[in-house]
């Protein structure tokens, strides 16, 4: 659970998101054959007052949902092999690697001179994947009635400072990420987080696949 913590950490963390990707020189014609590895999703739960706590529940729904939209998409997408990880200490290790990319990323706020970490570019290699996607969901969902209960406490306190603090709860959150990477050039050829949504529930596949179109806007798919 350590392990997991710090690659949600370092995702959660990284800069805003935006409706601009960063990118390299390599252009989307020039990817031709993408692998992609299974997503990744950490998804949290809040039941009482405003503390969340991870969910497996809900990150497994999140990312089942997510991996089926992405395979319904192999024909607008130039999708080839599924990376699948097996081993459990060698997918938290990715993830872990994934975070500290995005850190890194959110720091400079460009892709330059970031190379690839040893286990992506491995199994990359393993799989005979130049380019492979790799997206992320992060975000949380609350239990029903938690909301409401949320909101009044808000305007008790607004009411209590004269209106000088009036907290507003955020009824549920999703942020995507996604990266291309290039094991041949040993570097992230795409990387875009999206601004994170306050109303739509992480598990909402309308909504998730809404924000995954939006991920390539501009890229794979033509500017809308």
């Amino acid at each position: 659970m350590k392990k997991l913590l710090i690659f949600a950490s370092a995702l959660i963390l990284t800069s805003c998101g935006t409706n601009k990707f960063l990118t390299n020189s390599v252009t989307a014609s020039e990817i031709s054959k993408l692998g992609y590895f299974e997503p990744s999703a950490y998804i949290q739960y809040i039941e009482k007052g405003n503390k969340p706590t991870f969910s497996d529940s809900l990150s497994g729904i999140t990312r089942a949902k997510l991996d089926s939209l992405i395979t319904e998409n192999k024909s607008s997408l130039p999708l080839t092999k599924k990376i699948v990880i097996e081993n459990n200490a060698l997918k938290t290790r990715v993830e872990n690697e994934m975070g500290y990319l995005a850190q890194l990323i959110g720091q400079q706020r460009n892709l330059k001179d970031i190379p690839l970490t040893p286990a992506i570019d491995s199994l990359m290699e393993t799989n005979n994947q130049r380019f492979a996607l790799s997206t992320v969901a992060t975000g949380f969902g609350r239990r029903k009635g938690n909301y409401g209960g949320q909101v009044a406490k808000g305007l008790a306190v607004g009411i209590l400072t004269l209106g000088m603090v009036v907290p507003s709860p955020i009824k549920s959150n999703l942020t995507l990420h996604a990266f291309i990477f290039d094991s041949e050039k040993n570097e992230i050829v795409f990387y875009k987080k999206l601004m994170p949504n306050k109303e739509k529930e992480p598990t909402d596949p309308e909504f998730i696949e809404r924000q995954l179109t939006l991920l390539f806007n501009g890229y794979f798919y033509d500017k809308k």
